[in-house]
């Protein structure tokens, strides 16, 4: 009998919903909706830095003090016996290069990483995979592949996998498969360091050192290698080995985290409001509970019975929907590592995003159903049964919401024009503030305006409609505002990113051919041209200019920064370089002892011409002088240029990522670019021969494939407001069948009931775009301020023109699309079967 009452709300709850379907569906949808939303973006943002941190080595015993090379060029020879005598530990030593290995020669390549070990690694890992090292001895070309990727691309122990190599394709014998990811996801190659040396030319440089402090204090041993090193090296341990990687990404990651909170606030909001109206919609079957004396507790327990199935039957469909649409965004992570062209490989880490959509869809509902279930208890039962407690807003009621919503606008307009760097940023919780309150508040003001002069029937029906239902009216108003602010902010963002990229690239693409070793976003940084080559290029007929490009990653401030270098001989006929401050022809006259710093490097070091910084090199630190600033945005995060000396310092090498060739008046551009591939085609399969607007094009396209990822996510939300518009319509209008009922007793027509309905979705749709217009430009300048913190870009705030001129005829059709699915005719039942019911 102690249950009866908790059984009695949960049969009545349950009953009611059974017979009205559209409130189970409008709940149904927006939970399903907002876990996708919600699932799909923690999977996409999750999957990158999975990605980040799946480059780490592991396997290496947690006291060992590792040396990470600062300069691309590595830790020389010296300081590493340096740190040896003055730690007395004999270092084990470790190449790391980023390049593409596939099964045979000419196949499809993928990302990997290359080890090059010494014997003496097998005693600093861990006990399982020391004794599969330790197992088998390297000899000369022969490596371990982890059994995983091995079993990926068909390879068996002794068979030879093929690894592309500035030497051309080494053919390496498989000598052991090892069990569990060493790193990278299991895509790495280990082989002898010798071995490696000799194909990538790194001589006797190493990339790590790693050091086993045996019985000493591992902080005494990590302290006496930090002053050996004398700035060459991060000592730090195993487990931030490549940890630079996580900082390469910072545009694309802080955008990234951007876009991903405002789809969890979106889709929290949805949730919440749908959830509370299904609440809202079962206020007189709860209230008449409370007539036959259930309690408070018995309403929780026994409402909480009936939703929470809902709420996990939902949540299994949309995280698993949300799983589906995040791994056709995974595209979005291979995008960023092609322009970063980092050898890390991708997974699909499901666990975390699904944990945090339930956190989020429960936290909402917690919210919803207590919020909801408090409101019953603060009404008179007899009123809630009655719908006495529904009664108009009259404009006093919306003052306070509209007053708040104008006030909170303001605000965030006042920081977006006055607000300096990282101010404006802070303008964005004031305008989304205001654009909630305002789209909650404009419905009820269109509904007052309505009912001015001499309203018809149908405009007077609406108007007070459009303050009665409020509620249900604020939450289409709040999805449909957050849809359009997300998608004008989101494209406006990307596309002024994208039009300042595309105009960096254009200033350093002013010749007419490129040889390259590989095709843009397939070459890694290891894959290089000797610097002879760039003799034998001149000498091919129609050739007028040429010049060498190249670019390494140095660390700097714990993140990986771009150092790039250009040929001095002909850089003026083939690059128009576009500096800011300092002096215009440095790249002929940079000395040893000078660097040249981007734009947005700039900003995010606080930096100028003048100030110095200090150069990791191989042999210790350089301290140089900036001598200019680069107008440019290509490079994530800002990068250098070095000088041949200098650069040469840094890498310990010779090699050339890319030639500029300039094509002779009246040759023919197609005969040169067919010439030069015969050329580089005899020693380098891979390598490619692209014209102007192909290399323009390229990376273009890498732009906006990434910028297309983000600008889906704002359609998403388009497509989950529709969804939502239509199952919370769907539930209104059966909700309201019996007063739309009594309008036609009094004389209407079913065609004046559906002209009243279209004019009230109508007059949401487009209080929702007076309110959304205004703020998704205005949060533009908010974004990038946000994004400018970590990437130094400040573009020109490029407005989505298309996207603006469309978004009101979107959200009407939108609007009227949900109407559509809700179906008036529905709402319009015979009048005697209405009849019959009372």
């Amino acid at each position: 009998m102690a249950l009866d009452p908790y059984r009695l709300v949960f049969r009545s709850l349950g009953r009611s919903w059974r017979q009205r379907p559209a409130r189970m569906a409008s709940a149904i949808a927006a939970g399903i909706g907002g876990v996708l939303l919600t699932t799909a973006m923690l999977l996409v943002s999750f999957s990158v830095l999975d990605a980040i941190k799946g480059a780490s080595i592991s396997g290496i015993r947690q006291n060992v003090v590792a040396a990470e090379a600062r300069a691309p060029g590595g830790i020389s020879q010296d300081v590493a016996a340096r740190a040896e005598q003055q730690t007395g530990i004999k270092a084990s030593r470790v190449s790391v290069i980023s390049t593409r290995a596939a099964a045979e020669p000419g196949q499809s390549t993928d990302p990997v990483i290359v080890f090059g070990i010494d014997q003496q690694l097998a005693g600093l890992t861990g006990k399982g995979l020391a004794e599969q090292i330790g197992r088998t001895t390297l000899g000369p070309g022969e490596v371990f592949l982890t059994r995983k990727w091995a079993d990926d691309h068909s390879l068996s122990k002794g068979d030879t996998v093929a690894v592309t190599s500035p030497e051309g394709v080494q053919k390496w014998r498989i000598a052991a498969l090892l069990d569990g990811d060493v790193a990278n996801r299991g895509a790495v190659v280990i082989a002898p360091l010798p071995t490696v040396a000799q194909a990538f030319d790194r001589g006797t440089y190493s990339d790590v050192l790693l050091f086993d402090p045996g019985s000493r204090p591992r902080s005494e041993v990590a302290s006496a290698v930090a002053k050996a090193v004398d700035g060459a090296a991060d000592v730090k341990k195993p487990s931030e080995v490549l940890s630079g990687y996580s900082k390469t990404f910072r545009t694309s990651l802080t955008i990234l985290g951007m876009f991903a909170a405002i789809a969890v606030l979106t889709a929290a909001v949805v949730l919440f409001l749908t959830w509370r109206l299904a609440l809202d919609d079962a206020r007189k079957t709860l209230a008449r509970m409370r007539l036959l004396g259930v309690r408070t507790r018995h309403l929780m327990f026994g409402s909480a019975a009936v939703m929470v199935p809902l709420l996990l039957g939902t949540y299994v469909v949309g995280a698993g929907l949300g799983i589906w649409v995040g791994s056709m965004l995974s595209s979005f992570t291979k995008q960023i590592t092609d322009l970063t062209q980092q050898a890390v490989t991708p997974g699909l880490p499901w666990q975390g995003p699904v944990i945090g959509s339930f956190v989020a869809a429960a936290v909402m509902f917690a919210v919803a159903w207590l919020s909801g279930v408090r409101r019953f208890t603060r009404i008179t039962a007899i009123e809630a049964v009655t719908g006495r407690d529904q009664v108009a807003v009259l404009p006093g009621g919306v003052r306070r919401p509209l007053l708040g919503g104008l006030g909170a606008l303001v605000i965030g307009v006042l920081l977006v024009v006055f607000g300096g760097s990282m101010v404006k940023s802070s303008s964005l919780l004031f305008l989304f503030i205001g654009a909630a309150l305002l789209s909650m508040a404009l419905p009820v003001v269109a509904g007052t305006l309505l009912r001015k002069g001499e309203p018809g029937p149908v405009r007077l029906a609406a108007a007070r409609q459009l303050q009665v239902g409020w509620r249900r009216n604020a939450a289409l108003a709040i999805t449909f505002t957050v849809a359009i602010v997300a998608s004008l902010s989101m494209a406006g963002v990307s596309s002024s990113i994208k039009d300042e990229v595309a105009g960096s690239v254009d200033r350093w693409t002013q010749g007419q051919l490129y040889v390259q070793a590989a095709k843009v976003g397939q070459n890694l940084q290891n894959e290089k041209f000797p610097l002879s080559m760039e003799q034998e290029l001149h000498q091919v007929q129609g050739v007028d200019a040429v010049e060498s490009f190249t670019y390494a990653s140095v660390t700097h401030d714990g993140r990986k920064v771009q150092v790039w270098n250009w040929g001095k001989d002909d850089s003026q006929k083939l690059t128009k370089l576009k500096v800011s401050k300092g002096d215009a022809d440095f790249v002929r006259t940079l000395g040893d002892d000078e660097i040249v710093i981007s734009s947005n490097f700039a900003r995010t070091q606080k930096l100028g011409v003048g100030d110095t910084m200090d150069m990791p090199l191989p042999t210790g630190h350089r301290t140089v002088r900036v001598r200019s600033v680069l107008d440019d945005s290509a490079s994530d995060g800002g990068m250098l240029v070095a000088g041949s000396g200098l650069y040469r310092d840094l890498t310990a090498s010779q090699g050339v990522y890319e030639f500029y060739v300039g094509v002779q008046k009246g040759a023919d551009v197609a005969t040169v670019k067919k010439a030069l591939e015969q050329k580089v085609g005899q020693h380098y399969p891979r390598a490619v021969v692209l014209t102007q607007k192909e290399v323009r094009d390229a990376f273009a396209g890498i732009t906006a494939r990434l910028v297309s990822s983000f600008e889906a996510f704002a359609y998403v939300m388009f497509v989950l407001a529709v969804l939502v518009g239509g199952a919370t319509l769907a539930s209104g209008l059966v909700e309201r069948q019996r007063a739309l009922g009594l309008t036609r007793l009094t004389g209407a027509t079913r065609k004046m009931v559906s002209r009243q309905l279209v004019l009230e979705s109508v007059a949401v749709a487009v209080s929702s775009w007076i309110v959304a217009l205004p703020v998704g430009i205005l949060a533009i300048p908010g974004m990038i301020d946000a994004q400018a913190a970590q990437s130094g870009l400040v573009p020109p705030l490029t407005v989505p023109f298309v996207l603006t001129v469309i978004s009101l005829p979107l959200v009407v059709i939108c609007m009227l699309l949900a109407l559509a699915v809700g179906n008036p005719r529905r709402a319009n039942p015979p009048l005697r079967a209405l009849l019959a019911q009372e």
